[in-house]
Parts: C-alpha cells; structure tokens; sequence
C-alpha cells in the first residue's frame, strides 16, 4: 500500500498475479510494463480475478463474490456424481466426530476426489464463504487417509 496523500494505492500480490486498486492505475501499469519489463495482460477494471468475482455494489463499493468459482465447483460435483449436492446447512453437526469414523478407508480414485473436493472448498473459504471454515477445515484433517464417512460429510 502506498498513501498518496488523498486515497491509497495498493497492489495486491499472489504467485503471479496482480491486482491494482488505485485512482490513476495506468501510471503504475506504464511504470511496470516500462521501467521494470512486466508482461502485463488483462489490464482493463476488474471483473474476476483469482475465483472471484468482482462488482459495484448499488452504492458504488467495490465488492468481490466467489460466484463463478462455486458455480465450477458445482458443475464439478455434477461431472463427478451425475447430480447436483442436497442442500446442508452444515457438514458437521454437534456432537458429529469424524476423527472417530470407522467407515471403509476410500480406493486411491476416490481419496483423489475427496482431495480435489477439499482443496475447492478451501479456496472458496479464501475468496469469501468465511462461514464454511470450521466444517471444511475439520473435514481436511482427514486428507491423507480419508473414509467413506469424511467423504459422505463433504457431499
């Protein structure tokens, strides 16, 4: 973040891609492309950027939503199981202790969606469903040697 006096400047960072929030954003983009030879692309107002996608609100807030990368995941879920998740409000209920699950262990092709299951949904936690963290995180503990129980809760 830089103060410019009247508003701040900040560019985000992650591997590879950059996000830029900034009154004159296009003196930075120039001092990038110019001074340091940065390879930019997709240089224009953000609309998705890293799963999320990204509006104006009725008030003019800018305001981000993981809405695509959900709808993927979902279409996911579909490829994978030929039908769309029941509702739930959560997979974990009280008194639910998937660290004492005595189900089958899952084949290596199942361990594998279970994996690629969780990763989704902790990068959903990233981008902004906060509300699913407890479950998720609970649930990933559970990784490296998950049964058919751990898999029921993620479905």
């Amino acid at each position: 973040m830089h103060d410019c006096d009247n508003h701040y400047e900040c560019i985000a960072v992650h591997v590879d891609n950059l996000l830029i929030a900034s009154k004159d954003p296009s003196s930075i983009i120039k001092t990038l492309s110019d001074e340091h030879k940065f390879k930019l692309k997709g240089t224009g107002a953000v609309s998705f950027h890293l799963g999320c996608d990204w509006f104006c609100d009725d008030d003019c807030n800018l305001c981000c939503a993981p809405h695509q990368h959900i709808e993927k995941v979902m279409d996911n879920y579909l490829r994978l199981f030929g039908k769309h998740p029941h509702d739930e409000h959560s997979p974990v209920v009280q008194g639910n202790h998937p660290e004492l699950d005595t189900s089958e262990l899952l084949d290596d092709v199942n361990i594998q969606i279970y994996q690629s299951l969780i990763g989704s949904l902790q990068w959903a936690i990233q981008i902004g469903r906060f509300d699913m963290a407890t479950a998720v995180m609970t649930l990933s503990r559970f990784r490296a040697c998950p049964h058919q129980g751990h898999l029921d809760c993620v479905l």
